[in-house]
């Protein structure tokens, strides 16, 4: 806990250790300077320390544009680096940076949030090189790949640590199922205390602490014993507290720096290990006097902490699938001997035992349909319905365990000398029938970093919970529990419910040949997302092995990654959201808006027919069209404000799609002498992955790519012949105003309803009369007329909507179909050549579909909308 800072107050007391505001200190550490910016890049506040280190005058600091304060080159350059920033947690950086009027060079971190741009600057080594990180980075990384359990990972990633930033000790600190954690790798200087194997209580990181961890990959804290430097000016009462979450200079709690004191350490750094987006552990430094690490160096722990994660997850999940692949191994044996028309408890009770062998435990036991069928330590057979029951209340349909189970069922006390653990495992859909395993107590030994209770003291903070000072081996002696259940227990447990629930859904289907169908689907299932995984996983580790290779500098190679990461992520969400597969139109589009293709009216051109992809060559193109675009906006035409990029793409009369990429009117374009990874995607992907062709033409006036993808990665019922809109640029122009018009929506789906309506009254429709069914539609028309019509094709269980365009197409009103991809053949022939748009819409498609149908409603001129 904090003391409370000059800039706002806090209470403290023994129970808010997790409410300790440590995110808006009011105050920096000393060994950097920072200044806060607008928007406008005037600067509102500054630390106490920022005039003299970078050599302002301190009346001319604080309300002054930043160029005032650092001099028009470096504040070009630092405006630069925010706009390089593209996430709080992924600050622009540069390095030897050189102030107007400064005594030294800087490396610089600029981030925005909160609608505050905070840019900190920490004085840059003389010698250091800052590239020189990156390639120990490289090389470190190169050998963990070779590490075959988490353990020797960590071995190993203690030890490179240590070399790569000079600690005195290096801990690979892991967090476990209860909040505590276990020192499970170290390396140290051989004079001290080892921690290794040692428990940390869960008190030691607070829950905000662990939330800030998430959000820093890296924490750093110089020198324990600082006098923190205040944020000003200070805050007036009722101001809101300048939150610092991601500010790499920000101050720590006073009662974290008294801990580390305690313990002897003058200066510490953390890297967070995030694992599936949860803090799995942290790498933990640790230096017994003042040290402050280059900001080119921990920009190069971070990665190599981003990379440790990506392993520990690798490893984790190849462990989880080897257990859970022996554990389907014994089940297939188990469940091929089970015979379909006997009743499922008669099948498995001479097969208890061998259930028992899935997992270490002392006993087993299946109730189902409320028969009992035990094996080993086990509860009293009367004890079982009421067991049963309590689970029934208390766990749901997951995997649920306990090492103590008469803490949260104490009737169990009764039988605790036999049973004290347990997991059970839900085998119906209703959770009423489970497999249970249990384990009996095991008194052992907790080995901990010191006493884990914290006293109450009264000290300089008042009455509070003070940090132990001690850290020899404390031992506590536990009983009543059982050994934990692991994550490998807990990966079996999953395999065997998914089978034993296949078990219990194919006795009760109705013929022998409905049960072999359902375990078809179930093998196919298995199979295809096991392939999906690894072609994940291998993808993802062949990105971030040729980027680093490609990349010469610490934050090209982390924009390259993180963009060609972030475009199968998109295409990944597309496919999901989509049913599979997805729109080439939105990819591109996606593509080209994040470098700014449609800022100005031409810059970029899409022309062609409304195409849907299938998953394979949709994850394909999205890496292609990001490599483009990337090249684009670095080389080509978009580097410059007047070029232009051209996207063209026909259908054959063969069923290819044949698609062209085409830069003009940008700068000079000279052939690479080398192909890098980037240049690699945009040849390779469509003929490796699709069997397509693939061209790329440097000519000096622009870059020209041709493609050819084959016809059976089209969803051919999905190809229309009437575009929404020619190009990005009309759907800016095609912005209809919908002023005093009534406009109709049927829509069944009242989310989507509400966006629509959202969108129509934004193009400014006086009136949005909503219609969920055809009933309702054909209802409202009648009253009165509306100007205009947004038409849901698929109105689920009460049809199409083809009887309200036919009453709307009688009245000479103008409508445009809404669709999601599959309900193209729901349109009726009559009207083919309505404009349609695709559901999820956005305001500008469906102000250009809307566009369309003004212009040409049933073949006549409807400017206005009357249908005249």
């Amino acid at each position: 806990m904090s003391a409370p800072s000059d800039n706002h107050t806090f209470q403290v007391d023994l129970t808010n250790c997790d409410r300790e505001p440590i995110h808006i200190p009011g105050s920096i550490q000393p060994h950097g300077a920072m200044l806060i910016c607008n928007a406008d890049l005037v600067v509102t506040h500054a630390s106490d320390n920022a005039a003299d280190m970078l050599g302002a005058d301190p009346k001319y600091v604080i309300g002054q544009p930043l160029e005032e304060v650092i001099g028009l080159k470096a504040a070009h350059a630092a405006r630069n680096a925010v706009a390089k920033s593209v996430s709080p947690s992924s600050p622009g950086l540069l390095f030897s940076l050189a102030t107007e009027k400064g005594r030294q060079t800087f490396d610089l971190a600029a981030h925005t949030f909160n609608g505050n741009i905070f840019i900190e600057f920490q004085p840059a080594e003389e010698s250091a090189d800052a590239y020189g990180p990156l390639e120990l980075t490289r090389a470190l990384t190169r050998r963990l790949a070779d590490e075959k359990t988490v353990q020797s990972l960590a071995r190993s990633a203690s030890r490179m640590v240590r070399m790569m930033l000079g600690y005195d000790r290096v801990m690979i600190y892991q967090l476990l199922h209860n909040g505590a954690g276990r020192v499970i790798a170290e390396d140290r200087r051989s004079d001290l205390q080892s921690f290794m194997n040692q428990h940390f209580p869960a008190s030691d990181i607070p829950a905000q602490a662990r939330e800030l961890y998430k959000r820093n990959w890296i924490r750093m804290i110089s020198d324990v014993r600082y006098t923190p430097h205040p944020v000003l000016p200070q805050l007036k009462p009722g101001d809101a507290p300048i939150d610092m979450s991601y500010a790499q200079l920000r101050s720590v709690s006073p009662v974290h720096c008294e801990y580390l004191q305690n313990m002897g350490v003058g200066a510490s750094l953390s890297i967070s290990i995030i694992v599936e987006g949860e803090l799995w552990g942290l790498i933990a430094c640790h230096h017994y006097s003042a040290k402050a690490v280059p900001l080119p160096q921990r920009i190069g722990a971070e990665l190599f902490g981003q990379y440790f994660s990506l392993q520990v997850e690798t490893l984790e999940r190849r462990a989880r699938f080897d257990v859970a692949t022996a554990a389907r191994a014994r089940l297939d044996r188990i469940v091929s001997e089970l015979e379909p028309e006997e009743e499922l408890n008669e099948s498995l009770r001479p097969r208890i035992a061998e259930l028992a062998k899935l997992m270490p435990c002392d006993g087993a036991g299946i109730w189902i349909n409320g028969v009992w069928i035990g094996t080993g330590a086990t509860p009293p057979k009367d004890a079982i319905p009421e067991l049963a029951e309590f689970l029934a209340a208390t766990t749901g349909p997951d995997v649920w365990t306990t090492t103590a189970l008469s803490v949260p069922f104490p009737p169990s006390a009764a039988y605790a000398d036999q049973v004290t653990g347990l997991l059970a495992v839900p085998i119906s859909r209703l959770a009423r029938d489970y497999l249970i395993f249990f384990r009996s107590e095991e008194s052992r030994f907790v080995e901990w970093a010191g006493d884990p209770e914290k006293p109450l003291e009264t000290g300089p903070l008042g009455d509070r919970l003070t940090p132990r000072k001690s850290f020899e081996i404390w031992r506590e002696e536990v009983k009543g529990q059982a050994t934990p259940w692991t994550d490998a227990d807990h990966a079996i447990a999953d395999a065997t419910q998914n089978y034993l629930r296949d078990v219990v859904l194919r006795h009760t289907e109705a013929t022998a040949e409905e049960r072999k169908r359902a375990d078809v689907r179930r093998k196919l299932v298995n199979e295809e997302l096991n392939h999906r995984v690894k072609n994940i996983l291998a993808l993802n580790k062949s990105i971030v092995e040729q980027s680093r290779a490609a990349s010469t500098t610490v934050e090209e190679y982390a924009s390259a990654v993180t963009g060609r990461i972030n475009a199968l992520a998109f295409a990944h969400d597309q496919i999901t959201r989509e049913g599979g597969g997805g729109d080439l139109r939105h990819l591109l589009e996606s593509e080209v808006a994040a470098y700014g293709g449609v800022s100005g009216t031409g810059r970029t051109m899409l022309e062609g027919p409304i195409v849907r992809l299938t998953a394979r060559a949709y994850s394909s193109m999205a890496l292609v069209a990001h490599e483009l675009a990337t090249n684009a906006a670095k080389y080509g035409s978009l580097s410059s404000e007047w070029g232009q990029v051209r996207v063209s793409w026909t259908i054959t009369r063969a069923g290819d799609l044949e698609l062209t990429w085409m830069e003009r009117g940008g700068k000079p374009v000279v052939a690479p002498t080398r192909r890098g990874f980037g240049s690699t995607l945009i040849t390779q992907v469509v003929p490796f992955d699709l069997g397509g062709k693939a061209e790329i033409d440097y000519a000096p006036e622009g870059v020209t790519a041709s493609f050819v993808i084959p016809a059976r990665h089209i969803a051919k019922d999905e190809v229309m012949a009437v575009p929404i809109a020619a190009t990005v640029a009309d759907l800016k122009a095609a912005a209809v105003d919908l002023s005093g018009l009534t406009v109709l929506l049927v829509e069944d789906q009242v989310l989507i309803a509400l966006d629509a309506e959202h969108s129509l009254r934004r193009l400014g429709a006086n009136e949005v009369r909503i219609a969920p069914t055809r009933e309702r539609a054909l209802r409202e028309i009648a009253e009165r007329k509306p100007d205009l019509a947004v038409l849901d094709v698929n109105l689920g269980d009460d049809g199409t909507s083809a009887q309200v365009a036919e009453k709307l197409r009688a009245l000479n009103v103008p409508f445009v179909f809404a669709t999601g991809y599959g309900d193209s053949a729901m349109i009726p022939e009559s009207m083919k050549a309505t404009p349609v748009v695709r559901k999820p819409y956005g305001q500008d498609t469906l102000a250009a579909g809307i566009a369309a149908a003004l212009r040409k409603p049933d073949g006549s001129e409807s400017p206005t909308g009357e249908g005249s």
